[in-house]
Order: C-alpha cells, then structure tokens, then sequence
C-alpha cells in the first residue's frame, strides 16, 4: 500500500537505490574501470548490508532491476548516473507515489516494481517535464513531511519556478505549505526525528517559526573534520582508501555529471526512521548516537563508504513506500490550509 505521511512514522515498504553492474563500465578506459570496480564493490557491499538490516526489521525493500544498459544512457550516448539515490525523483506523499523518471522514455529501474503497485490499483503519478507537469518542479529531497504541513525549499531563481509556484497552491489545497528559499536539500539540512524533536545541521539556526516548540538537537560540523578533502576533483568527491586524484581525468570525463560538493555536506543528518524505536544513520558523530540512544532509538549503524562519491546519506538512498498511520496534525495551533512564507 502506498501512504507516507511523515519521515517517522512506522516504516513498513521502501525503496533503495543500487549502482551498476561491473561489466557496464567494459567499455571505460581501464584506469576508469578500476575506480568505478572499487566504487562498485564497495557500494554494493554497503547497500546490502543497509538492506539486510532494513529486512531485519520486517521492512519490505525494492530494489531497482538492471536488465539493459541502454535503457541507462543519455542522448549523448553518455551513461547516465545510476538510480542509487531515489529520494532525488521519487516521492510519496499521502497515498499517491510522484516519480519524475530520470532517464529516456520514462525509465527509472523500478519498472517492475511500478506495475505490481498499477495492477493492485494504488496510486502512481509518473510525471512529465514535457507538458510541463506543476509537480515536475518540487524538489523532492527538499520536501520534508509531517503530516498536515509540509516543507518545501526552492530557490526563486530555479528555472522552472512559476510551475512550482502552481504546484505549491495546489498542494496548499490540502496542506499547510511552508517554503523557504535557501537553495539547499532539507533532508540534508535538518532531520525530524519524531514528533517534537529534530536533528540539525549548523546550516540552519532558527526553527521557532517552523517547528515552534520542538527541540532542536544540533550535529557537529564534520565538514571541519576530514582529512580527505583532497581526494577528487578539489574535493567534490572522494572514496576511502590512498590518493586518487589520479583518476580525476576519469571522473570528468565519464562521470562529472554524478557528483555533487560532499564537502559542504553533514552525512550524519541524512538518516532514515524506521519508528519510535529504530534509526539508521551513517556518523562520525558518537554524542548525535548517544543523544538518539538516549530517545529510546536503536542506532543502526550503516557504513556507507562511497557517500563522498554519490554525496547522498541513507536517506538520500531510499524512498519511503508506506508507512503506518494516518495523516495528523502537529500543529493544533495552526489554523486553515495555505502557503506559508
């Protein structure tokens, strides 16, 4: 059943991202198929052991089917970045699932698992930029969801705005709509833990307006802390392990696309909810564990290695299908539906 309501409710069906198979970077050079081989056994390794614990928990998990590597190409003829971080194209939001398909011809991996939810008649917007479609231009890694009230960041200078400016007094039809303009992905910037409590990056001061009352736990800047920022292309991207600005000609030649600036990124927010009970996350934070332990959370540690690769946390890497409950008011004092600036 599709229906997500918030980021914390109880977690019952999710999607999560994966790479490539090694045999499709054949036709790279060979220095350029030793990184994306390093990059690919470590990802892999990783994501199966965040599946593992997800499956542990009763989670059902999706995962995308990697039949045919044309399907993964652009125009250009060029490989396209894999589907590892749905979160970036797909959402749910109340009982509809949005996907804005990132390759050609509507493809996105999860053909499969899209047809199961259409034959059991759930609802699934597949979007089209071409029409446009106002629900094209919400950036759903800036959307953050707690019930009837909903977070949106969206730079005023995005192309496209107007479309989102139609799509947010659509969405005010049915929800309190809060946009704010920075820029950034709210999921990388503060993450609501469960009701009252959220967990923030420094990038962000000032929650009295939007989460008036809630208490505002606040992650070390780790960006300060690592040692490896010279690894890559001036620092936007980098795996464990010696120097490998050596293999930086192949990063831009094949993949510069793929790549975010990990250096401006705090990993530890970008953590998944399963319930009350149970978090994952990625940290080189000890006291943000300590804190959530003492919240009465089970940490769930994921190492996730390549995250200054694909500059994407746990939450990045997944979108929540159905979680349990309904759609509830935080929020009491708030009255009437609208956009809220």
């Amino acid at each position: 059943m599709i229906s997500s309501h918030t980021g914390f409710q109880p977690l019952r069906e999710v999607w999560l991202g994966d790479c490539y198979p090694d045999k499709w970077y054949e036709n790279f050079d060979s220095q350029a198929q030793d990184l994306f081989g390093l990059i690919t056994e470590m990802t892999k390794h990783d994501l199966k052991v965040f599946e593992n614990g997800l499956r542990d928990l009763g989670i059902t998990v999706r995962r995308p089917v990697f039949d045919d590597r044309s399907k993964f190409i652009d125009q250009h003829g060029n490989l396209c970045k894999p589907p590892i971080t749905p979160r970036d194209w797909a959402m749910t939001l109340g009982d509809t699932l949005y996907i804005i398909p990132p390759y050609q011809n509507g493809h996105t991996g999860f053909e499969s698992t899209i047809a199961e939810y259409q034959s059991e008649h759930q609802q699934v917007k597949v979007l089209d930029r071409s029409i446009p479609d106002p629900m094209c231009y919400v950036p759903f890694p800036s959307t953050v969801r707690i019930g009837q009230d909903i977070y949106i960041d969206s730079a005023i200078d995005t192309p496209g705005y107007c479309y989102f400016e139609t799509a947010a007094k659509e969405l005010a039809q049915q929800y309190r709509v809060h946009i704010t303009h920075t820029g950034e992905h709210n999921d990388g910037i503060f993450c609501p833990v469960s009701p009252g409590n959220i967990f923030s990056t420094h990038y962000r001061k000032n929650y009295a307006d939007t989460f008036p009352s809630w208490q505002v736990f606040y992650l070390a800047d780790t960006t300060k802390e690592r040692k490896f920022q010279q690894n890559g292309s001036n620092g936007n991207w980098w795996v464990p392990g010696a120097d490998l600005q050596i293999y930086n000609d192949s990063i831009i030649k094949y993949a510069q696309s793929w790549i975010g600036n990990s250096q401006e990124t705090v990993f530890e927010v970008n953590m998944l909810v399963v319930d009350d009970k149970n978090i994952f996350c990625i940290t080189e934070d000890d006291r943000a564990c300590r804190q959530l332990e003492s919240m009465g959370f089970a940490v769930h540690i994921v190492d996730f290695r390549c995250r200054g690769f694909w500059d994407g946390g746990l939450h990045c890497l997944t979108t929540d299908i159905h979680r349990e409950g309904p759609c509830l008011n935080y929020f009491p004092e708030r009255t009437g539906l609208g956009i809220y600036q």
